[in-house]
C-alpha cells in the first residue's frame, strides 16, 4: 500500500500502522515504487498483491483519496481510489489479477457506485474504427470474468492510452466496442470528478449506470 493510516509515504527504514493498528514496514528499494507491507495478513477479503502498475495509478491521486476504507456487512474494505461524480462517491478498483466472478458481484453490491480499471498492458488487442470515435476491438484472449462486470470498464493498454468500454461481446471471439483517449484525460476525470471531450463516453456509462 502507498499510505500507513495517517497518510505518509514511506521513507527508508521506517515503520507504522494500518488502518487496523497492524504493524507496517517501509520498503524502499531502488527498483519498485516505495511503499507499506504488512506483517499480518490483510483482513481485507478484497485485496490483492499489488503491483508498480497499482501504485503507478494510485500516486495520479491525491492522498486523501486512496485507499479509504468502508464497511460492508460488518466488514472492512480499501478502495484502491475514489473520486465523486456529482457529489456521488465512486470507488475504483485497479484490477491486474484475475479475479473470480462472485468477488466481481460482491465488490459491485458492496461499493454500490464504482468504477473497473483493469490491466490490459501486453495483451493481444487488435482494433480499428469503425466510425463516430468508435473503436472495435478484438481481444484474442479476454478475461472472461470482465464480462460479468456492471458497472464502468477501463482497459489499460499502456503507451496506447485507455478504452472506455461501451460494449461487451454476447458471445465468445466477439468484438468489444470503446472509445479511446489518453490515459492522463482518464486520469484527469477521475480525478477532478469532471468530464472531458474526450471522456464522454464515461460519463454516459456513470450515467447509465452500468457498463
Amino acid at each position: 500500500m502507498m499510505y500507513d493510516r495517517h497518510g505518509n509515504r514511506p521513507t527508508k527504514g521506517a515503520r507504522s500502522v494500518d488502518w487496523d493498528n497492524e504493524v507496517l514496514i517501509a520498503k524502499c528499494g531502488p527498483i519498485k515504487y516505495h511503499h507499506w507491507a504488512r506483517l499480518t495478513a490483510d483482513p481485507d477479503t478484497w485485496s490483492e498483491p499489488e503491483t508498480d502498475w497499482h501504485r503507478e495509478w494510485k500516486l495520479r491521486f491525491h492522498k486523501d483519496n486512496v485507499e479509504k476504507t468502508i464497511t460492508v456487512d460488518g466488514v472492512s474494505h480499501r478502495m484502491d481510489a475514489r473520486t465523486y461524480f456529482n457529489g456521488v462517491r465512486y470507488a475504483i478498483e485497479f484490477q491486474h489479477s484475475p479475479i473470480d466472478t462472485n468477488e466481481i458481484l460482491q465488490r459491485e453490491m458492496g461499493y454500490v457506485n464504482m468504477v473497473w480499471v483493469f490491466d490490459c498492458i501486453g495483451k493481444e488487442m487488435p482494433s480499428r474504427e469503425v466510425g463516430n470515435g468508435i473503436i472495435r476491438i478484438w481481444w484474442k484472449r479476454p478475461r472472461q470474468s470482465v464480462l460479468w462486470c456492471n458497472q464502468p470498464v477501463i482497459l489499460d493498454v499502456g503507451d496506447a492510452g485507455v478504452y472506455q468500454v461501451i460494449a461487451m461481446p454476447e458471445y465468445k471471439n466477439d468484438y468489444w466496442y470503446a472509445r479511446h483517449c489518453h490515459k492522463d484525460e482518464i486520469v484527469n476525470t477521475l480525478t477532478s470528478g469532471t468530464f472531458s471531450q474526450s471522456t464522454t463516453a464515461l460519463k454516459q456509462l456513470i450515467e447509465e449506470g452500468a457498463a
